[in-house]
């Protein structure tokens, strides 16, 4: 993972997924590009059609958010100069979850808040960015210190293309880890890909990997899954995201759903 987008902010979590970010960088001898989104003044909707002044203020709003983008800018550079990381910016304007989406044509990686369920606007942009993104989207825990990779990995295995999906998009990262764990919940019998296909297909890239088969008995899918994350003291899980889809999820529950509000793990996710 050579090219890692940042999404930064001023925001109190930023300094997590900042960490984490480089983190990853450190590990796979990245680049890190701060994408900063800026976000179009409620101003400019259609209540502003027809007031006096209206496009002078609209001018002014704009130069403020510059101003704040430059301000902001200027503070992360400054820090990041003596971390020994390269690293450049780049901006859009818009809804941050689209202008990430973007910028991931070109990315490995988009590193971003696992937010508390409280921060609706963070948690938009995060499911924006893994259901409509060209590139994983790694998501960091907001109380995470650092991003430990020296841990072993696991891969959340169901056979649906998103779980797919997460596993071949990680493989630049997972030929780089010591241990990789793939584990499945109440896998069933059957079917074309069940989680030894997953194991002979990264095999081929050279990576290793041991299998696990748990159920959830009386509990969840996804707490059997931190669970036994925890048991194997793994630092990183990998997954596919909204797998019946967000609006579903949202209705429903579901294992993505669940993971984004308690997990304590930072999560690779793929749609």
């Amino acid at each position: 993972m050579k090219s890692i987008l940042l999404h930064t902010g001023n925001d109190r979590f930023f300094e997590s997924r900042l960490q984490a970010a480089l983190d990853l960088a450190r590990f796979t001898g990245g680049h890190l590009e701060c994408v900063q989104t800026r976000r179009i003044p409620a101003f400019l909707g259609p209540d502003s059609i027809g007031y006096s002044g209206s496009g002078v203020m609209m001018v002014q709003l704009l130069e403020d958010e510059a101003r704040l983008a430059a301000d902001e800018r200027e503070a992360l550079q400054a820090r990041l100069d003596g971390e020994g990381v390269p690293f450049s910016f780049s901006e859009g304007m818009g809804e941050p979850g689209q202008t990430l989406v973007g910028r991931s044509l070109l990315a490995d990686a988009v590193v971003m808040t696992l937010p508390p369920e409280n921060q609706t606007d963070l948690r938009h942009a995060l499911a924006t960015a893994v259901t409509h993104g060209d590139a994983p989207v790694l998501a960091i825990p907001h109380q995470l210190s650092r991003l430990e990779l020296e841990k072993p990995v696991l891969i959340a295995w169901k056979q649906t293309p998103e779980a797919a999906h997460a596993v071949k998009r990680a493989v630049p990262l997972l030929q780089k880890c010591s241990r990789i764990e793939i584990v499945t919940i109440d896998p069933g019998g059957g079917g074309d890909f069940p989680p030894l296909a997953a194991a002979s297909y990264l095999s081929r890239h050279g990576i290793k990997a041991e299998l696990h088969e748990r159920t959830a008995g009386s509990g969840t899918t996804s707490d059997q899954l931190l669970g036994t994350a925890l048991e194997l003291g793994a630092g990183l899980i990998v997954m596919g995201g909204y797998g019946r889809g967000r609006t579903m999820e949202f209705l429903l529950g579901g294992v993505t759903r669940r993971l984004l509000a308690v997990s304590t793990l930072p999560l690779l996710m793929a749609h």
